[in-house]
C-alpha cells in the first residue's frame, strides 16, 4: 500500500497526486490519498474531484477553526501512519529525488510492504498518460460549463502568472505574450484566446493590445485560494487551458504545465531569449 500526502498548494498537490497514482499502478499498489484543508488550499478533495482511490479528508486548519476536525484529523494521521513499515517526509523525498533521482525512490517503495509518503511535488516521473484519472467533481464541471462552452478548436489559452511569481513577471513579461498572440493571430484569423491569470490589471492591457472579441475571460473567477470557491475556480481555470488546442504559458510555472498534462496539448513556455 502507498499512502500519500500531497502538500502545499492545488498544483503541487495534482502533481503530487499524479504521480502517487503512476507509482502505484506501476508496483500494482493499492492507494490512499490523505487530503488535508488547510491555508493555502482549504477545500475538501471531493469538491474538487472524483476520485478513484481512498481519500482520507482532514483538517489543519487549527484548534481554533475547527477544533473537532483537527482532533479527528490527528487521530486519522496517527492510524495511518502507524500502518506503514516506512515514513518518508518533504524533506526525505526532495533529498533523494536531488541526490539519487526518481528511479532510486520508486526502488525503495517497492520494497516496503506499506509506505506513508508526505510530499510537496512528483515523487516519480509523471507525463500526459498519468492525469487520465482525474476527474473534476460534478459541481466544478457544472459550474464551468459555461466558460468551457466558448472553447474551440481555434482557441489558444493563455496563462500569464504574477502576484508574488519574481520569476515569472521578469522571465516572461506581457509584451511577450502579446508578440505571440499576434503571431498566432496573423496565422489564423479565426483564432482566439483564454487567459487565465491573477492579476486583473492583466486582462485590461490586453484588451488594449489585441481586438478584445479576441479574448476570452473566466470574469466570475475569485482568486483566492483560501477558500473553496477560489480553488473551485483556479480548477476550472486549469481545466479551461487543458481544452484549447496549445497553451502559451509563463516560466517555471506549474499553473502553466498542468494544463498541459491534464489535456495532453503542448506548452510554449514564453519566455525571453
Amino acid at each position: 500500500m502507498i499512502i500519500a500526502e500531497p502538500c502545499a498548494g492545488l498544483g503541487n498537490r495534482l502533481l503530487g497526486m499524479a504521480s502517487a497514482y503512476a507509482a502505484a499502478q506501476k508496483l500494482n499498489r493499492e492507494l490512499v490519498i490523505v487530503w488535508k484543508r488547510e491555508t493555502g488550499c482549504n477545500i475538501r478533495a471531493d469538491e474538487l474531484f472524483d476520485l478513484p482511490m481512498q481519500v482520507v479528508e482532514i483538517s489543519e486548519n487549527g484548534y481554533k477553526k475547527e477544533p473537532v476536525a483537527r482532533i479527528l484529523g490527528e487521530r486519522e494521521k496517527k492510524k495511518w501512519r502507524a500502518k506503514a513499515s516506512r515514513f518518508l517526509s518533504c524533506d526525505d523525498v526532495e533529498r533523494i529525488t536531488r541526490e539519487e533521482g526518481y528511479d532510486a525512490l520508486l526502488d525503495l517503495i517497492a520494497k516496503e510492504p506499506c509506505i506513508y509518503i508526505k510530499a510537496f511535488g512528483p515523487i516519480c516521473e509523471v507525463g500526459a498518460e498519468n492525469y487520465a484519472f482525474l476527474k473534476p467533481s460534478a459541481s466544478v464541471l457544472a459550474k464551468g460549463e459555461p466558460l468551457f462552452s466558448g472553447i474551440d478548436a481555434h482557441t489558444v489559452g493563455v496563462h500569464v502568472r504574477r502576484t508574488d511569481h519574481t520569476e515569472a513577471i521578469a522571465n516572461s513579461p506581457l509584451t511577450l505574450f502579446a508578440e505571440r498572440m499576434k503571431d498566432e493571430l496573423a496565422a489564423d484569423a479565426l483564432a482566439r484566446f483564454y487567459v487565465a491569470t491573477d492579476d486583473a490589471s492583466v486582462k485590461q492591457e490586453l484588451r488594449e493590445a489585441l481586438p478584445p472579441e479576441k479574448l476570452i475571460f473566466y470574469e466570475k473567477g475569485i482568486i483566492d485560494r483560501d477558500s473553496k470557491e477560489g480553488l473551485q475556480d483556479a480548477l476550472i481555470e486549469m481545466l479551461a487551458l487543458s481544452k484549447c488546442r496549445k497553451i502559451l504559458g509563463s516560466y517555471n510555472s506549474t499553473f502553466s504545465l498542468l494544463p498541459s498534462y491534464i489535456g495532453n496539448i503542448p506548452l510554449e513556455v514564453v519566455v525571453r531569449k
